[in-house]
């Protein structure tokens, strides 16, 4: 299945987003929050919007930064409040007042909603003062540990290191349940599938041969869907999963 994630669109109300959405043909919706779209976080409203547009929510990607065992916890109430079976968490940001929740909280939380998919994903692999990770406890083998559930963010690959977009694949393989498409080039991020230096068509192939049976999330930035041109919108992601459904249906 194939979801449409609301950071794709965040330069509209989230109405519009869900308008937009149920539009595309695209099969759900991944609710990205954000602490500056207090609607992203109104769990009645987005209900009144399932109920007006008859698309689902089916995944929730947690906040970047100031996580703390309360964000977790209002996540986790959402998620249940929306019948929501699955949320991505980015690995706590070094600079972040509380990284404990990560480590200790997030697990026990796991065990706690084996029904839940808690999935953790890949980070892109910036630094401090060049040798200082910007997100702690972020490296796959880290990640692939918390709760044993991933989400492999294509755009957050390094191209140019030695653990590139198919090593990271190998790598996380048996623990992705979700993978967030999106196209890369050395200074921009979560453009169009087609257009530049990430294998994205080795990557699905070897997800087909693999036997992948999870999701996928259409995440590409608002400028590059053209997001101030309606009809341009919805044509750039038609294109998107046309290219997704040569190698998926």
């Amino acid at each position: 299945m194939l979801l449409i994630s609301t950071s794709s669109l965040k330069w509209y109300w989230l109405h519009k987003i869900f308008k937009i959405a149920s539009q595309s043909w695209y099969d759900w919706i991944n609710l990205d929050l954000s602490s500056l779209d207090f609607d992203t976080e109104n769990t009645d409203y987005i209900k009144e919007l399932i109920k007006e547009f008859g698309i689902r929510v089916v995944w929730i990607t947690a906040y970047e930064r100031k996580m703390d065992k309360n964000s977790v916890d209002f996540i986790l109430k959402m998620a249940t409040d929306l019948w929501v079976k699955s949320i991505t968490f980015y690995p706590p940001y070094r600079l972040d007042k509380d990284t404990t929740w990560f480590s200790t909280y997030l697990p026990k939380i796991k065990s706690r909603n084996p029904d839940i998919s808690i999935n953790v994903m890949n980070t892109e692999p910036k630094t401090f003062l060049f040798f200082i990770p910007e997100y702690k406890d972020a490296t796959l083998s880290t990640i692939k540990k918390i709760t044993g559930e991933t989400t492999l963010v294509v755009s957050n690959v390094d191209s140019s290191s030695w653990i590139d977009l198919l090593k990271t694949f190998s790598l996380l393989w048996n623990s992705i349940r979700n993978v967030f498409l999106g196209d890369k080039t050395w200074n921009k991020q979560d453009i169009m599938l087609w257009k530049w230096d990430m294998p994205l068509e080795s990557l699905l192939i070897k997800l087909k041969e693999a036997g992948y049976k999870w999701l996928f999330t259409m995440k590409i930035n608002p400028k590059e869907l053209s997001a101030w041109d309606d009809n341009a919108v919805l044509q750039k992601l038609a294109e998107a999963k046309l290219y997704f459904e040569k190698y998926f249906k």
